[in-house]
């Protein structure tokens, strides 16, 4: 008899994002391990018997009341960790302290899933997709990267119409955490000060988390479903801080879709400079890398090539099949 698993989405079906995506990845790769998978919305667990499941895998933090509910059901449960807690919620609080008053006891609940909630209801078992969202969150546990699914963005890339850039173009995806909260200042001296260093005339998309930003070379572009028709269209994706794996959807589909990345060094970096793209110590390095890269199309397109093939390599579904299979059976 196949193993049965349900997912937990802690928040409401109308909020859109990546931890969406990753759990409609995870599926997946339950699926290919001949898994019976369920997801569940954490406002509809009472329409689901959790005794039935050999695990719950919960995908971010979740209230008191669900928490007892996961806590006293027969199966193993798993918390997954897939943003920065702590940075998002002290980002909201500082952009409007009123209005993201609720924020405040979101962090109080993740000091309780520190202290209490872990190791009780979860008996320590946490998986995060990247080693900094362990690091940022204070914790420890097993690094899973999302798989990657080429038929998923295949799919919607064969939709798209043609696009055209007359510019340089850089394509960045802000998420809650970790760009809304130390790149977009930083993006923003960087592509200035490129165009003011090419002939070329340089523009930056931003796309995700809407954000405030007073620049020229910035449009700001939302939330879109359209956005792998741009990010194929553009020349780079870039960064303005220093994610060390590939956690990213966004930065994984650029590295499907051939796009070169542009990004600040992680302490663990898993990407190489000259080879994957553009892989920087400071900002200096980082404007002078992006004015030779906007001059230069035939290495763009030597790093993206060698990004796809790290990409298909390190995140094919089976591999992240097997590591998931060895992690459910040490627990």
């Amino acid at each position: 008899m196949s193993k049965r698993v349900l997912m937990i989405i802690p928040f409401q079906a109308s909020t859109r994002g990546g931890v969406l995506r990753a759990v409609k990845s995870q599926e997946k790769v339950y699926k290919k391990l001949g898994f019976h998978t369920d997801i569940a919305y954490v406002n509809d667990l009472k329409d689901f018997d959790l005794d039935s499941y050999d695990f719950i895998q919960v995908h971010g933090p979740l209230k008191i009341k669900s928490l007892l509910k996961v806590m006293r059901a027969d199966a193993k449960a798993i918390l997954t960790i897939h943003g920065w807690v702590v940075d998002e919620n002290l980002t909201a609080l500082k952009e409007d302290p009123i209005g993201n008053f609720h924020h405040l006891f979101r962090l109080f609940n993740w000091i309780l899933h520190r202290l209490i909630f872990i190791p009780v209801v979860y008996k320590g078992r946490v998986t995060a997709v990247s080693r900094i969202k362990l690091e940022r969150n204070g914790l420890k546990g097993v690094v899973i990267p999302n798989a990657f699914i080429p038929e998923d963005v295949d799919k919607k890339v064969a939709e798209c119409k043609s696009l055209s850039f007359d510019r340089f173009t850089l394509v960045a995806y802000v998420s809650v955490g970790g760009s809304r909260v130390e790149g977009i200042r930083r993006l923003s001296r960087i592509i200035s000060e490129v165009d003011k260093r090419t002939d070329k005339n340089v523009q930056l998309l931003l796309f995700g988390s809407p954000v405030k930003v007073d620049n020229p070379h910035i449009k700001v572009m939302g939330y879109r479903d359209d956005f792998l028709c741009y990010l194929k269209s553009a020349d780079m994706i870039i960064l303005g801080y220093d994610v060390i794996e590939l956690s990213s959807y966004a930065l994984m589909e650029a590295g499907y879709l051939s796009v070169p990345i542009a990004k600040f060094k992680g302490e663990f970096e898993e990407l190489k400079d000259g080879i994957h793209g553009i892989i920087a110590e400071n900002e200096e390095y980082m404007i002078k890398k992006l004015v030779e890269a906007s001059e230069d199309t035939c290495l763009l397109r030597e790093w993206g090539e060698n990004l796809k093939e790290h990409i298909l390599k390190t995140r094919d579904l089976t591999v992240i099949a097997e590591k998931w299979r060895k992690f459910l059976e040490s627990i």
